[in-house]
C-alpha cells in the first residue's frame, strides 16, 4: 500500500499509474503528483465527516478516483485550451478537483446540492493549491435558468442514469460544447436508452469510448455528446417530473379497439 506520508513513493506510484493508463506525460509532473497526493490524503482523513466515498484505501483512491477522473481531463485537453467546465453532482470533487489540478488553464465549477460537500471542495482546493475551481451549492435543475448555456464542457460521474442525467446537464452547454458522462461498463446500454433524450435536448448521437483502469481495476465508459442546437426552454423539468417520467425510447401503444361492441344488421 502506498504511504501517503512518503511524497516520493506516492509520486512514483502516481506516475506509473498515469503511464499505464496512457495519460499525457504532463499529467505526471511532480507538482501535479503532489496535488493528487494531497487530494487523496484529504479525502481519506475527511471522509467520515463529509461522507464522500466508500473507497478509502490510498491505492484504490489513486486508480478509481484520481486516474479515472484524468481520463476525462485527457479528453478535455484534446478539445479545449482555456475552456470552462461544469461538474454536475460533484460530490467529493471527482472529476472536478483532479481535472482542475491537471489542467490549471481551464475554469472549473463544481456543483452539488449538498452544502457540506461544496464546503469540502472549497476547503480542499485551498489546502491543495488549486486556484481554478469554484464550488456552487445548487440543484442542477434549478440552477440552469440562472447560468444558461455558459459552459464548454459539462461532466457528471455516478449521478443518475443517462436518460435523466442528460436533461440535467444539456441546458448548461453552449452550442458546440461537449457533454461527458462517466459511466461503468454498462454505459453503452444507458446511451442507447437515452437516445430520445439526446435528440430532444439538442445533443448529438453519442461517441462511446471504453477504457480499462490500470492494475485490473475494471472497465469504464465515457459517453461523449456534442451540443448541436439549443436545448428547448421547457427543459430541465422539475426533478420530481424528470424521475417520474424520464425520457424513454418506447413508443406508447394506441389503445386497443373495443372488440366487445355488438353490431346489428337489418336484412332486407
Amino acid at each position: 500500500m502506498t504511504d501517503l506520508s512518503d511524497n516520493a513513493a506516492y509520486a512514483s506510484s502516481y506516475a506509473d499509474a498515469c503511464r499505464a493508463a496512457g495519460l499525457p506525460d504532463d499529467f505526471a509532473a511532480p507538482d501535479t503528483a503532489e496535488k493528487m497526493r494531497l487530494l487523496t490524503e484529504r479525502l481519506i482523513t475527511s471522509n467520515k465527516q463529509f461522507n464522500l466515498t466508500a473507497i478509502t484505501e490510498p491505492d484504490e483512491v489513486l486508480i478509481k478516483h484520481v486516474v479515472d477522473s484524468l481520463f476525462a481531463a485527457s479528453l478535455i485537453a484534446e478539445r479545449g485550451d482555456s475552456a470552462t467546465l461544469l461538474d454536475v453532482g460533484a460530490g467529493g470533487g471527482f472529476p472536478s478537483l483532479p481535472v482542475a489540478a491537471a489542467l490549471p488553464q481551464i475554469s472549473v465549477t463544481a456543483m452539488d446540492a449538498t452544502a457540506k460537500k461544496c464546503r469540502y471542495i472549497e476547503e480542499t482546493a485551498v489546502l491543495v493549491g488549486i486556484t481554478n475551481v469554484t464550488a456552487v451549492n445548487a440543484r442542477a435543475e434549478e440552477a440552469a435558468a440562472r447560468y444558461g448555456a455558459a459552459f464548454d464542457f459539462v461532466t457528471a460521474r455516478a449521478v443518475a442514469r443517462l436518460n435523466v442525467l442528460a436533461e440535467l446537464c444539456a441546458p448548461f452547454l453552449r452550442v458546440g460544447g461537449t457533454f461527458l458522462a462517466m459511466k461503468g461498463p454498462g454505459g453503452d446500454e444507458e446511451a442507447a436508452e437515452a437516445a430520445r433524450a439526446f435528440r430532444t435536448l439538442g445533443l448529438s448521437a453519442p461517441e462511446i469510448r471504453r477504457y480499462e483502469l490500470p492494475r485490473g481495476a475494471g472497465e469504464r465508459t465515457l459517453i461523449i455528446c456534442r451540443k448541436q442546437r439549443p436545448t428547448p426552454p421547457a427543459y430541465p423539468r422539475p426533478y420530481a417530473k424528470i424521475v417520474k417520467s424520464p425520457f424513454s425510447n418506447k413508443i406508447r401503444a394506441l389503445p386497443s379497439p373495443d372488440l366487445s361492441v355488438s353490431f346489428y344488421f337489418t336484412l332486407s
